[in-house]
């Protein structure tokens, strides 16, 4: 991992962020839910090369490291039930609804763009 790369230092730090968070909260669920995502999320080859951020319990991809982000990536968020809902980039597409945090970002990862 190049840590010079803006985007592979936030990958590195937003874990960590979220773990902190989750433990202060007394693991509140939908702070584990944004860190599963992060943590699933972590593990695709597709998803490391983009920026990931968070914004209202939120997981969002960005082909920038810098505002205005670049989102062109499906977003993806827990639910208060424990399930996790995918959207698409400008969150008025429901893409679907899944059972776990893996299944989640495997369905961001086919809804990446082809570009």
């Amino acid at each position: 991992m190049n840590l010079e790369d803006p985007s592979a230092r936030r990958w590195q730090r937003l874990p960590t962020t979220w773990r902190r968070m989750a433990e202060e909260n007394g693991s509140e669920p939908m702070s584990q839910g944004v860190l599963a995502l992060i943590e699933a999320a972590r593990e695709e080859p597709e998803l490391r090369r983009l920026y990931p951020y968070t914004s209202h319990f939120t997981l969002w991809f960005s082909a920038s490291a810098g505002h205005p982000f670049a989102v062109t990536a499906p977003a993806v968020e827990p639910l208060p039930n424990g399930r996790f809902r995918v959207r698409g980039p400008r969150q008025t597409t429901v893409l679907g609804e899944t059972e776990t945090a893996q299944a989640a970002i495997a369905m961001v990862v086919a809804h990446l763009p082809t570009d």
